[in-house]
């Protein structure tokens, strides 16, 4: 990590600005903004490393923090991909445990750090931010049992057609467009495929006319056909461009 000089008084303008701290009260926030740091990390720098402790809570200002664990034959299983505005760090600070994932850059980054012990310090201070910040663990949680949910699907068709979904901006919206929020790599890792099984998927799903693929732009055309593929007990992709239900 390589420290940006930063004035002491644009820190706490930045956290100001991140969706993280937008009900931390003044006082709060210049109490954490005393004792942080902004720090810009090159691609694939570490930010954390399994079983070591977590001193400092992180906020990404700019860029992709990869979350992950290793698996047998050099693979991965990325946990979450943490985008601007959102945070790594506080389970392991709260419960004063050692670092149960890998986190590095997963592009070019600037991070936020704050001192583990004045987060703490603030949590018990005011019971409002203790209750968001158990709600934000609490929903990563959540999206962990989703993304758990999603892998145990022997299909890979299903998968993909799963994760695409969650992008849904509403119940009712038939067609939709967003961006990929990291590379094919990195996503196809969240989803317990190799990068080559997934772009394969979004080949075959673009082949039916459900969505359309330009690069990380995804379209969905038809979002309540996609929600079919996802209720088939299994569905998999044939080099034909058909699918095979077993």
């Amino acid at each position: 990590m390589n420290r940006l000089h930063v004035a002491p008084a644009q820190i706490p303008q930045t956290m100001r600005r991140l969706s993280f701290f937008q009900v931390w009260p003044e006082d709060s926030l210049e109490r954490l903004a005393a004792g942080a740091k902004i720090v810009h990390l090159a691609k694939s720098a570490t930010v954390a490393r399994k079983n070591e402790p977590l001193e400092s809570l992180y906020v990404v200002v700019s860029g992709l923090i990869r979350m992950f664990i290793s698996l047998p034959n050099n693979m991965e299983r990325v946990l979450a991909l943490v985008g601007p505005g959102e945070s790594l760090g506080e389970a392991c600070l709260i419960l004063e445990e050692a670092c149960p994932y890998h986190a590095v850059a997963g592009k070019d980054s600037h991070v936020l750090v704050v001192d583990g012990m004045v987060f703490r310090r603030e949590l018990g201070r005011d019971i409002t931010l203790a209750r968001r910040t158990l709600e934000r663990v609490a929903r990563r949680y959540m999206e962990c049992l989703r993304d758990a949910e999603i892998c145990s699907q022997r299909s890979s068709v299903v998968r993909v057609a799963s994760y695409l979904l969650l992008f849904r901006p509403e119940p009712e919206a038939a067609s939709f467009t967003f961006h990929l929020p990291a590379r094919k790599q990195d996503v196809a890792a969240k989803l317990g495929l190799t990068q080559e099984t997934f772009s394969r998927v979004l080949g075959f799903l673009d082949k039916q006319g459900l969505i359309q693929v330009s690069g990380a732009q995804i379209r969905i055309e038809d979002a309540s056909r996609l929600q079919q593929v996802t209720t088939m007990k299994d569905c998999r992709e044939t080099g034909n461009g058909d699918a095979n239900l077993i």
